[in-house]
């Protein structure tokens, strides 16, 4: 998207401004960071452990052979991880089922990965938007499809022009499409696409709306923060996340590149061809 320009909200009800598009966040950097963090952990642990050998055998001389392995095992499953997601991002042949533990291993990993990149200059949100960009990328690997009407599209409410009078939050149609937000847009994209929509105040109504609709798969716009929480807190609901984009500060009058939005639900939604085949197919078994 780098060096395409959008038409956003501004400060003030009615008015408009044209900013540039966010460059994509860089996959490679949180891998990056990642194994960074892991290589330092791992030297870490050594050096605990090595202090601690002559204590430990003076218990039990099998002792620090024992948690020497131990630790030796756990640092090889997290390079593991790393090399699974280098896998999947290169478009190699990985192993799916670690989703699981790689988002374990990032919740362990990720606040000194915050911290490690604080040190380089490296922001949070840019690390969050780069484990986004790797979440989006294994969900679209493992080739996921669903019907539109099990898909549902959650959206913060901030996206909202703050001056509307009307609330959209848990009822989406009462936007009245006055072109003054992208709710409108959205609203129009489900009824052509079939997918649910919903506006929630925040994280907990969002993940209340999942719990309350069981669907299929998620599409969730929002900032990096809450989106990194959100992703992992449905897991093992497959999610994509689409950044907001927030020329006015955050939570206030955001707006969401429509054409993004577009090309992730044209990739999850099933086509309509073969869900008509998979009902024909069921109705004769």
């Amino acid at each position: 998207m780098s060096g395409e320009t959008l038409t956003v909200n501004g400060k003030k009800a009615g008015e408009k401004k044209t900013i540039a598009l966010p460059s994509r966040p860089k996959k490679r950097l949180f891998i990056g960071m990642l194994l960074l963090v892991t290589v330092l952990a791992a030297a870490l642990l050594f050096g605990i452990w090595y202090i601690g050998v002559p204590g430990l055998e003076r218990i039990q001389p099998a002792l620090p052979w024992i948690i020497g392995g131990a630790l030796t095992l756990a640092v090889l499953l997290s390079f593991f991880g790393i090399f699974n997601m280098v896998l999947a991002i290169a478009g190699l042949p990985y192993l799916p089922w670690m989703k699981r533990q790689t988002y374990e291993l990032i919740n362990l990993l990720f606040p000194a990965a915050v911290r490690l990149g604080a040190v380089f200059g490296v922001k949070r949100r840019r690390l969050e938007g780069s484990f986004i960009a790797v979440s989006n990328l294994l969900f679209h690997r493992m080739h996921i499809r669903v019907p539109a009407n099990r898909l549902l599209v959650v959206t913060p409410h901030c996206l909202q022009l703050a001056s509307c009078p009307h609330k959209v939050t848990r009822d989406p149609n009462n936007c009245k499409r006055c072109g003054g937000c992208n709710i409108g847009d959205l609203v129009a994209l489900a009824d052509e696409m079939g997918f649910h929509f919903f506006v929630a105040t925040g994280g907990t109504l969002a993940r209340q709306i999942i719990y309350n609709m069981r669907p299929k798969a998620v599409l969730a716009i929002a900032c990096e923060r809450d989106l990194m929480s959100g992703i992992q807190d449905v897991f093992p609901l497959p999610a994509v996340g689409v950044l907001n984009i927030r020329p006015n500060g955050p939570c206030y009058n955001t707006s969401v590149d429509m054409a993004e939005v577009r090309r992730q639900l044209e990739e999850i939604i099933e086509p309509v061809e073969q869900v008509t085949e998979k009902g024909h197919n069921a109705e004769v078994s």
